[in-house]
């Protein structure tokens, strides 16, 4: 597959050691650092490979980030029963990790994947928001733009 994106270091012979890491730092290979946030956790958008299409925002701990790149399907970080898991289990889904991108400022990661299985993948983005253009929906001095 060309996913060999290991956080663990082979020695001599060849078992894998402890990863070693900063408390905010995570070593996604020999160049590349992601910084997770206070509660140890790094935002993943999940997009599919094929279709371009942006499925999920998903959370990964430590612990998901290593189990996803060694074994190259995606388990996420469930924040309200913490706890790991594989994502698209319950719908009979795998999603195979394609590609692994890291944001400019290392705090969001971008995972290009192909879900697979005899469930559908669908985006968890569902809601389309209307844009007002033209309208009198904002009064004019709500449609300045704030100086940043």
């Amino acid at each position: 597959m060309g996913l060999k994106m290991s956080i663990f270091r082979k020695s001599e012979d060849t078992k894998p050691s402890a990863p070693s890491y900063n408390s905010d730092l995570y070593k996604l290979d020999q160049h590349h650092e992601a910084k997770l946030d206070s509660k140890g956790l790094i935002p993943v958008i999940l997009q599919d490979a094929e279709t371009q299409e942006v499925l999920r925002l998903a959370y990964m701990d430590r612990w998901a980030l290593n189990i996803t790149l060694e074994e190259g399907i995606v388990f996420v970080y469930r924040r309200h029963s913490r706890r790991l898991e594989k994502l698209g289990e319950k719908k009979n889904l795998v999603y195979k990790v394609q590609s692994v991108k890291l944001e400019k400022s290392k705090k969001v990661l971008l995972m290009k994947v192909l879900p697979e299985g005899s469930g559908k993948a669908k985006s968890s983005f569902i809601h389309e928001i209307e844009l007002f253009e033209g309208s009198d929906f904002f009064d004019e001095d709500d449609q300045k733009t704030p100086d940043c």
